[in-house]
C-alpha cells in the first residue's frame, strides 16, 4: 500500500461565520503531483495554510507523513517545504547569498545551495542581485529557497500565476522533475485545469470549501462523454425517426445530437436516415474539453452534487 503523505478528514475552516472550507477529504500518496484545482476563492489558498500550520482549523483533522500534524508540528514542518503566494527575498542580495540567509537558518550543508541552483536552473545567474531577474527567476529562486532543506513534500500555491509562456514551460518541466529524479512528492495548486492537466498525476477539485472530485486525470477525462452530431435535411424528421427506433436523439436547429455512440451505431443511424429519405449532410464527434469539465464540476456549467457524492468514495 502506498504511503500517505497528506491524510484530511473533514477538514474545516469558518472565518467571520462563514465557511471557507468545508469538510475537506483529501490524500495525497508518495510520489505523487496532486494537481489542487478550484476557480479563485475556492479555499485553495486557506487550505494550503492549514496543512502548512500557519491557519489552525475549525474542525477536522490533518495527518501528514502518517501522523496526526497537531502532535507532530515541528516534525512535520521538518519534511515540508512550501512556496505560498509570492516567493521573499532581499533585492539587493545575488540569489546565492538569499539562499545562503535561509541555508543559515535551516542548518544544511552549503554544498546544498550548488545542488538546489542547478535544480532551479539559475547556476549562471546565482550572482546577480535578485531585483534584476524576471518573474519566472524569482520563482524557480522561491522554489529553491522551498527545496534547499531537502523537503520530502512540496506545496506550491500557484507558482505559474503571472509568468509568460516561456516561465510557465521552465516552471512546468521542473516541477514533473521533482518526483522523477528527487523523490518530492508535490502539491501544487492551480484555478488553471490545462496547466495541471501537464503535470499532475492526480487531482483534486474544490468549490465553494467542498471536494468535489478527487482521482486521477484519466478518470477526469472519462466524464467528457462525447457526442455525435449529425446534420440533416430534416432534424425534426430525423429526431422523430430516431426516437421510435428506440436511439435516443436530442434536436437542436440542424442538427441531431446522440450520445455514447459506438462505430457501428452511428453506420446503423446514417443507414436509416438515408434509408427513410432523410439527407445526411455531415456527421462530426465532439468531446467536452477539461476546461468545460471543469466548470461543470465547479458549478460554473452544470450540477455538482451528483460528482461530490462520487467523490467522497474515492
Amino acid at each position: 500500500m502506498a504511503e500517505l503523505m497528506i491524510l484530511t478528514t473533514n477538514l474545516t475552516k469558518v472565518i467571520k461565520k462563514k465557511t471557507i472550507v468545508d469538510s475537506l477529504d483529501m490524500k495525497i500518496e508518495k510520489g505523487e503531483i496532486y494537481g489542487f484545482l478550484g476557480p479563485n476563492g475556492a479555499g485553495k489558498t486557506t487550505t494550503i495554510k492549514m496543512l502548512l500550520g500557519l491557519m489552525k482549523p475549525t474542525g477536522g483533522t490533518i495527518e501528514l507523513f502518517g501522523k496526526n500534524a497537531a502532535d507532530h508540528q515541528l516534525e512535520s514542518l521538518r519534511k515540508m517545504g512550501s512556496l505560498v503566494e509570492s516567493p521573499s527575498y532581499y533585492g539587493h542580495l545575488t540569489a546565492r547569498e538569499n539562499l545562503e540567509t535561509i541555508r543559515k537558518i535551516l542548518q544544511v550543508q552549503k554544498s546544498r545551495i550548488d545542488e538546489v541552483l542547478s535544480i532551479v536552473r539559475l547556476t549562471n545567474d546565482s550572482n546577480r542581485p535578485v531585483k534584476g531577474f524576471s518573474l519566472g527567476m524569482k520563482q524557480r529562486l522561491g522554489i529553491a529557497s522551498a527545496i534547499l532543506g531537502n523537503p520530502e513534500l512540496l506545496i506550491l500555491d500557484e507558482p505559474t500565476n503571472g509568468l509568460d509562456p516561456s516561465g510557465i514551460h521552465e516552471m512546468r518541466d521542473l516541477i514533473k522533475r521533482l518526483p522523477r529524479e528527487y523523490g518530492m512528492t508535490v502539491l501544487i495548486s492551480s484555478h488553471l485545469l490545462s496547466e495541471i492537466d501537464q503535470m499532475a498525476t492526480k487531482v483534486g477539485i474544490i468549490s465553494k470549501g467542498k471536494m468535489i472530485f478527487q482521482d486521477s486525470i484519466s478518470k477526469l477525462k472519462s466524464k467528457a462523454k462525447e457526442q455525435v452530431i449529425i446534420r440533416t435535411g430534416n432534424s425534426v424528421k430525423a429526431a422523430s425517426l430516431l426516437l421510435s427506433n428506440g436511439q435516443t436523439a436530442e434536436q437542436s436547429g440542424k442538427s441531431v445530437i446522440l450520445r455514447d455512440m459506438t462505430d457501428s451505431r452511428i453506420a446503423q443511424v446514417i443507414a436509416l436516415l438515408v434509408k427513410s429519405g432523410i439527407e445526411v449532410y455531415r456527421v462530426e464527434e465532439k468531446r467536452k474539453s477539461l476546461e468545460e469539465i471543469f466548470l461543470d464540476l465547479t458549478g460554473e456549467g452544470g450540477n455538482v452534487h451528483d460528482v461530490h457524492s462520487k467523490s467522497r468514495s474515492s
